[in-house]
């Protein structure tokens, strides 16, 4: 029987000699980023590779390890240093998100697959959650709400991402559009909204992508500080990292020092 990696004559093809599970998922990588996540199949990666597709088994059992090898990859530079007190749990986290988000972007067409692949959710959550969890540890909130808050700001910046690619460009620039559609409303149809438009006008309804991006982290950050907040008020109880904070938004001079 003929070895899985080798030609009929016993000799390996071009390429299996230097074959590695790096190499696989750096092929893996650019014929996503190419061409999208279904052009991937293990027979195509193979072909690009100058190898026998069997070969390809040694180093990555199936195409799921590929796509977990893959967010593996993707993400490796989140693994950035712990930068203790020195700075605090929501610019943490902030941080992180920023992460996280130039990493995806960087591979666009990982983003509905991290999304939908067990496999490949269970890497990307060992890869990229230990500065967020870190960060909202430090911030007092107890584990379940760590898990719940990490996976609705992990949720929004897939959805924003995926926002951000259709456009393909820094800015959405909505107004002309927008102002067109309300000054066509019949009198006294959506009053706010008319009024919010024409205070802002052309310029004030563009949106830009990363001042967008820094809006919700600063939103997101401070609702869960204020809930912090109300649930040390509501049980009379207080982390060390809570009262901080609590300092903090009380007296902006305070030195937790």
């Amino acid at each position: 029987m003929v070895n899985a990696g080798k030609r009929s004559g016993g000799r390996p093809r071009a390429g299996e000699e230097r074959l590695s599970r790096e190499a696989i998922l750096a092929a893996a990588l650019r014929i996503v980023d190419d061409e999208g996540i279904d052009a991937l199949t293990m027979r195509r990666l193979a072909a690009t590779l100058g190898v026998n597709p069997m070969s390809l088994y040694h180093h990555l059992p199936n195409k799921a390890a590929v796509l977990a090898g893959l967010a593996e990859l993707v993400f490796a530079d989140l693994e950035f240093p712990d930068p203790g007190d020195a700075v605090g749990w929501q610019e943490q986290l902030k941080d992180a998100a920023r992460a996280y988000r130039n990493a995806l972007r960087a591979h666009p067409n990982l983003a509905l697959q991290i999304l939908s692949d067990t496999s490949a959710v269970s890497a990307v959550v060992v890869a990229t959650v230990e500065p967020f969890y870190r960060a909202l540890d430090r911030g007092g909130l107890p584990a379940r709400q760590i898990v719940e808050a990490v996976n609705t700001l992990v949720d929004f910046i897939h959805g924003f991402l995926l926002g951000e690619v259709a456009v393909r460009a820094e800015t959405f620039d909505l107004g002309p559009d927008l102002l067109s559609r309300v000054a066509e409303l019949p009198a006294g149809k959506a009053p706010t909204l008319v009024r919010v438009v024409s205070e802002l006008g052309a310029d004030g309804l563009a949106y830009d992508f990363d001042s967008g991006f820094e809006s919700a982290l600063s939103i997101f950050t401070a609702g869960i500080a204020a809930g912090t907040t109300n649930a040390v008020s509501s049980t009379g109880i207080v982390s060390a990292a809570t009262s901080v904070d609590i300092v903090n938004q009380t007296d902006p001079s305070a030195n937790p020092a």
